[in-house]
C-alpha cells in the first residue's frame, strides 16, 4: 500500500506485514510494501470498547488541522486511518518512529538500540555515563521546551495527553533535543477517549477520585513533575527542591506551582517558555566526558546502589462499593406510568397552569522497542474486565430550579418527558450486543429523570451534583445518542451521550457528556457523568 492515506482502509489491503511489537492493548506490525506506516491491532477483548467515533475524529483532525497538521505527525505517532476487517474496526495507521528517537544504550545484557524513552534520562548521573548517555542542563532544558511547546500545540487542537509519563514520551538528543509522543490512541480529543483512561504509577495526580482526568490541568501539572525528576535525576521525587541544584529560581516556582493541588493554580506549559528560553540563553553546552580507562589491576569487586526500576504501567483499582437494592431503573418507569394514572383521575379536581419552558439555547497505545530493553515485563494497560457490586444509591435533588412544564401536556409530564424521549445508537456500534441495549436502559432511565430535574446518581459529591444540575439547565431533551461505549478500569460500562434539547438543530445546540454507569442488579446505572460541553447535533 502506497501514496496518500485514505481516512479508512481494508486489513487485506495492508499487504505483507511483520509483526514488531506487541503491548497490553494489542499488537504492532510493520507494513512490508510501505514502510512509513505501521498498524497496530487491538487485541480482541477490547475491539468492542473502541469508541469509533472518538477514533474517527482523531483521523480527522491530522486531516483537518490546517497548518498544525505537520507539526502534530511530526511530534506524535497519531493514528492516520481506521483499520477495518470485515466490517469491524480492528484497529488503525500511524507513522512509523523516526529513527532519530532511537538510542544505542549500554544494558546490562549487552548494547542494543531501543525507543529513547525518557524514563532513561530520570535517573543519576552514574546511570547515565553506565548506559553511554550524554546529556547535560542545557540539552535538559531544551527537551523540557520542545515538550511544552508540543503540549501548547497539542492543546490548541483540544487534545490532552493525560498519561503523560517517560513511557509515553520518547527523546532526540542530535543537534537541537526534541520529543516525541507515543501511545496517542490513549489521549483525549475534546474531552472524549478511545478507550479508558489511566495513569502511570508515580505520575498520578495528587487526587484522581477528585479531579478528571486527561484535562490541561492534569498534563500541567504532570509537565512540573517531568521538570522536576528530569533535573534532579530521581523517578519518584515530587519535591521540587531536589532538582534546584540545576533548575534557576523561576523554572523552580513554575514548577512548584505546577504541583499545586488545585488544578485552577497550575501554570500552562505555554507559561513556561519564556522562562525556559531566557535559561537556555545563560546555560552553555557541557562536552561529554571521555571514558576512564579501568586500571591494569583488577579491584575487589563492590556492590553498586540499587537504581529504579522504570516505571510500569497499571490500572488503579475499582473503587469498593456496597450492596444497594436492584432494579431502580425500572422503578422510574413504573412510578412514571402510576403518576399517569392518578394525573389522569384528578383532571376535574385540578385547574389548567401555563408556564415555559426555560433552555439555554499519532506510535500508539501500546508500548514497544525493537528489540525491548531488559527490563521487567510491563503490566496490561487494562486488566480482564471485573463487575463490582453495586454501589448504595443516592439520588440529588436541586430545590432552586424550576420545574419545568410543557405546552402539549402540562397535565401529564412524565408522558412528555420519559415515554416520548427517544435514546438511539450512533453509527460504529453494536445494536445487538447485551452491554449495548443495557446501556440504552440506563440512559434511557436517565434522561426521563433529567427532565423531571432528579437525575440518578450514584456519586453526590458537589462537584457531581454540579454537573448533574448543569445538564438538567439545558433541557428538557427530546433526545439522546449514544456515540461511544467503552470498558472502564472498572469493568463497567462509560457511555458518551449527546443530548438534544427541544427545538436543537443541526448546529451545536447540543449537549455531550461521559456518563460512567455502575451496576445495579441485571443492569446498570448511572454513578457518575462528565462535566457538559456543548456539542453539534447528531
Amino acid at each position: 500500500m502506497t501514496g496518500p492515506l485514505p481516512p479508512e482502509v481494508s486489513l487485506s489491503a495492508l499487504g505483507p506485514r511483520t509483526r514488531i511489537g506487541a503491548g497490553g492493548q494489542g499488537t504492532v506490525y510493520a507494513l512490508t510494501e510501505d514502510p512509513r506506516w505501521v498498524y497496530k491491532e487491538y487485541a480482541t477483548r477490547f475491539v468492542d470498547d473502541v469508541d469509533v467515533t472518538t477514533l474517527h475524529r482523531f483521523v480527522r483532525l491530522a486531516a483537518d488541522a490546517g497548518p498544525d497538521a505537520d507539526a502534530l505527525l511530526g511530534l506524535a505517532a497519531w493514528p492516520t486511518a481506521i483499520v477495518r476487517k470485515e466490517g469491524v474496526v480492528r484497529g488503525f495507521l500511524m507513522p512509523r518512529v523516526p529513527d532519530r528517537f532511537r538510542v544505542r544504550i549500554q544494558l546490562p545484557r549487552g548494547p542494543d538500540t531501543v525507543l529513547a524513552q525518557v524514563q532513561y534520562l530520570l535517573n543519576s548521573d552514574d546511570y547515565l555515563r553506565d548506559r553511554g548517555l550524554h546529556i547535560d542542563n542545557r540539552m535538559r532544558l531544551e527537551l523540557l521546551r520542545d515538550t511544552g511547546e508540543a503540549l501548547t500545540l497539542l492543546h490548541r487542537l483540544g487534545v490532552c495527553v493525560g498519561d503523560l509519563s517517560p513511557n509515553n514520551l520518547l527523546f532526540s538528543l542530535d543537534a537541537r533535543p526534541r520529543c516525541y509522543f507515543i501511545d496517542c490512541d490513549a489521549m483525549r480529543l475534546d474531552g472524549d477517549s478511545v478507550l479508558a483512561q489511566a495513569e502511570t504509577p508515580e505520575w498520578h495526580v495528587p487526587d484522581a477520585d477528585a479531579e478528571e482526568l486527561a484535562t490541561p490541568a492534569t498534563d500541567a501539572f504532570k509537565f512540573g513533575l517531568l521538570a522536576v525528576r528530569l533535573f534532579a535525576g530521581d523517578q519518584q521525587t515530587r519535591d521540587p527542591d531536589g532538582a534546584r541544584r540545576r533548575l534557576d529560581r523561576q523554572l523552580l516556582t513554575l514548577a512548584g506551582r505546577s504541583l499545586d493541588p488545585d488544578p485552577q493554580r497550575r501554570p500552562a506549559p505555554e507559561q513556561w517558555l519564556p522562562a525556559l528560553d531566557r535559561s537556555i540563553h545563560r546555560t552553555p553546552p557541557t562536552p561529554p566526558v571521555e571514558p576512564v580507562a579501568p586500571p591494569t589491576d583488577p579491584e575487589p569487586p563492590h556492590r553498586n546502589a540499587a537504581r529504579p526500576d522504570p516505571v510500569r504501567r497499571i490500572i488503579p483499582k475499582p473503587r469498593v462499593v456496597g450492596p444497594q437494592p436492584a432494579g431502580r431503573g425500572w422503578g422510574l418507569l413504573v412510578g412514571a406510568m402510576v403518576a399517569i394514572a392518578v394525573l389522569a383521575g384528578l383532571i376535574s379536581a385540578n385547574s389548567d397552569s401555563s408556564g415555559t419552558t426555560s433552555r439555554t439555547t499519532l506510535p500508539t497505545g501500546f508500548r514497544w522497542t525493537a528489540p525491548p530493553p531488559s527490563y521487567p515485563e510491563l503490566p496490561m494497560r487494562n486488566p480482564d474486565p471485573l463487575l463490582p457490586a453495586g454501589s448504595s444509591a443516592g439520588v440529588p435533588r436541586y430545590p432552586d430550579l424550576p420545574l419545568p412544564t410543557y405546552p402539549l401536556a402540562s397535565r401529564f409530564p412524565l408522558v412528555k418527558v420519559c415515554l416520548l424521549a427517544d435514546v438511539t445508537v450512533g453509527p460504529g456500534l453494536n445494536r445487538t450486543s447485551a452491554r449495548t441495549k443495557a446501556a440504552v436502559l440506563a440512559v434511557r432511565s436517565f434522561l426521563c429523570a433529567l427532565n423531571n430535574e432528579t437525575p440518578p446518581l450514584d456519586d453526590t459529591d458537589k462537584t457531581q451534583t454540579a454537573r448533574a444540575g448543569t445538564l438538567t439547565r439545558k433541557g428538557p431533551f427530546r433526545a439522546a445518542t449514544i456515540i461511544g461505549i467503552r470498558t472502564a478500569a472498572s469493568g463497567n460500562p462509560q457511555v458518551n451521550v449527546v443530548f438534544a434539547p427541544i427545538g436543537a438543530g443541526s448546529s451545536a445546540d447540543c449537549w455531550r457528556s461521559r456518563l460512567s454507569l455502575v451496576r445495579d442488579g441485571d443492569g446498570y446505572d448511572v454513578g457518575s457523568l462528565s462535566a457538559p460541553v456543548r456539542a453539534s447535533c447528531p
